[in-house]
């Protein structure tokens, strides 16, 4: 076929589209619409993802952590007996190779405020290291961050709000005059405070109607936007002096030991069948079975090595005697609120300084850490991650500097990135990902039917043209060509038109996202990605340009069948077709 042949079928492709502008008008805004939803959702979904991955490393966790291998098998029981000392070497020898690298002891408790209480994850940390690695630090929101050797703690915005910790930000009518009733000491603080709120005006949040958001408006105050550092600052003052920013934390000592004897009932029920056969011998190695007694008592003259095996074992196996339970009580003060963009970091999160911990009065930890947070000091708080941080890298960097010290990196620790840790997350973020296509593929495979109908009625109505055509000498292949050209023209310009909608609905998606911060609250700020309440879009030109092909070269294709059909027909019965 010809240059100029093929010029000439397209003519006729487009002039027939035109024969039909209803039908094609109709076809061609399925197209588009299926088209814009999909770049749309895809935008929506691609920058929520990359958002709470850049969280998760910058605010969260790091780019990977050293922990030992039990604690990484149980991380999601906060195992706070399985510990390692030391780290103060590891940070060292991290430094010199180029990382971060902040302790951190993770222990479960329950706040208690004057007004209630709350359960904590309670991140216990170098506040100093801690900066230099994860960028939640300067997220302070009133009052201020921790330092060393206080007993003091950085709560969560949200917690603290639940808690009635320091000064209210949206109080009721009621809860304002309480708020004053309890802080103010003077004449002056009773106008100051009042001065500080303003009444809350009733926007509308996604989904919202008018009328919900002056109900929810209505007889609540907020805190000015145009207060200043100084008003910040007098009213936590108020409320460190009435009171309102001390604080209690309950909580467990957890430590690992090998009991002296088990009893042979527990033994057989919850140890042995927990345990495969190199389990087994390691315990026999330490227990013997004593008919006395009727307990398997440990052997006192079985080394240290055989006995931390046998607990290993035992912890592995989930076994509850092998930990003992201390409760400890420690009265703090809230130093200050943390809101960053990272969720994890505002609802039920405690940070307080890890020295005070060491003591009697702490958690006893004597310089034992749960994990050591590391980052390349080369990132950025936009960044994610740099093929210098993969384990292999950072456990090569690390056994290159503890080598050159002539030190091993003990075989019980282990390095595991933010990938490791996080794969729940991350298989929540590829299931909301194939929903999403999931649904874009069923208004494409609607689109394609309206496409596929259009043109079989097309070539129904044309069954004589056709007849016609082929009688004068257009083969089967210049028919097939003419009217997979048709549907391409007609797909193409769906395309075109969902490209520009879709990149018209995206602009103020990227540019200003969509507020879920009060959707947020309400659910406990669990959303599933993790991002503060803003949801942002982001521009991605394979998605855009993806979406237009597969639009045009599926809108080809689906005239293929028909056509084929249709010229099955000889060129007699296709003339005579009524």
């Amino acid at each position: 076929m010809s240059f100029s042949g093929i010029i000439e079928l397209k003519r006729i492709a487009v002039r027939n589209l035109a024969r039909h502008k209803l039908k094609t008008g109709l076809t061609c805004a399925a197209i588009m619409v299926s088209v814009a939803v999909y770049i749309w959702m895809q935008s929506w979904l691609d920058g929520s993802a990359l958002e709470s991955r850049r969280n998760i490393v910058n605010y969260e966790i790091g780019a990977a952590q050293l922990q030992t291998k039990l604690y990484f098998e149980k991380k999601d029981e906060m195992p706070a007996y399985e510990t390692f000392d030391g780290w103060e070497d590891y940070a060292d020898a991290l430094d010199r190779a180029g990382y971060h690298a902040a302790p951190r002891f993770t222990f479960a408790a329950t706040l208690y405020s004057t007004s209630g209480s709350a359960p904590l994850v309670v991140q216990a940390i170098d506040p100093e290291r801690e900066a230099a690695a994860l960028a939640y630090t300067t997220y302070i929101d009133f009052g201020r961050f921790v330092r060393p050797g206080e007993f003091a703690v950085a709560l969560g915005a949200m917690t603290a709000d639940k808690l009635g910790i320091g000064f209210p930000t949206r109080p009721t009518a009621s809860e304002l005059e309480q708020f004053i009733a309890l802080v103010a000491q003077t004449p002056e603080d009773e106008p100051f405070i009042r001065s500080a709120y303003a009444a809350m005006e009733a926007k509308t949040q996604y989904g919202e109607t008018k009328t919900y958001a002056e109900e929810r408006a209505a007889g609540r105050f907020a805190l000015r936007r145009d207060a200043g550092e100084g008003v910040l600052e007098r009213l936590w003052l108020l409320a460190e002096a009435a009171g309102r920013t001390d604080a209690r934390i309950s909580t467990v000592i957890d430590y690992k030991t090998a009991p002296d004897a088990v009893r042979a009932d527990k033994w057989r029920s919850e140890l042995e069948p927990e345990v495969d056969e190199a389990g087994r011998a390691a315990l026999a190695a330490v227990y013997q079975y004593d008919e006395l007694t009727g307990a398997y008592l440990l052997d006192e003259d079985a080394g240290d090595a055989a006995v931390e095996a046998a607990l290993a074992v035992m912890l592995r196996a989930g076994f509850s005697g092998a930990v003992r339970h201390v409760n400890q009580v420690i009265d703090v003060k809230v130093a200050g609120i943390v809101n960053s963009p990272d969720p994890a970091t505002n609802f039920n999160a405690a940070f307080m300084p890890l020295d005070v911990l060491s003591g009697e009065e702490g958690m006893m930890l004597e310089g034992r850490v749960t994990s050591l947070l590391i980052r390349d000091k080369a990132m950025g708080a936009a960044d994610l991650t740099s093929k210098k941080e993969s384990a292999a890298a950072i456990s090569a960097a690390l056994a290159g500097a503890l080598g050159a010290r002539g030190e091993t990196l003990p075989a019980e620790l282990g390095v595991f990135t933010w990938q490791d840790y996080m794969s729940d997350y991350l298989a929540y973020e590829k299931y909301e990902a194939g929903s999403s296509q999931i649904f874009s593929i069923l208004l494409f495979f609607l689109a394609l039917l309206g496409i596929s109908n259009t043109m079989l009625l097309a070539i129904l109505e044309r069954t004589k043209e056709i007849g016609m055509m082929r009688a004068m000498g257009m083969t089967d292949g210049q028919m097939i060509f003419v009217y997979m050209a048709e549907a391409c023209f007609l797909g193409l310009l769906g395309s075109l038109l969902g490209i520009a909608l879709g990149c018209a609905l995206n602009y103020p998606m990227v540019k200003y996202g969509l507020d879920f911060s009060e959707m947020l609250e309400k659910m406990g700020g669990n959303m599933g990605y993790r991002i503060s309440g803003n949801f942002r879009g982001m521009w991605s030109i394979p998605v855009i340009v993806g979406s237009g092909v597969a639009a045009t070269a599926l809108s080809a294709l689906m005239a293929f069948f028909p056509t084929r059909r249709a010229l099955k027909l000889s060129i007699t019965d296709s003339l005579r077709f009524e």
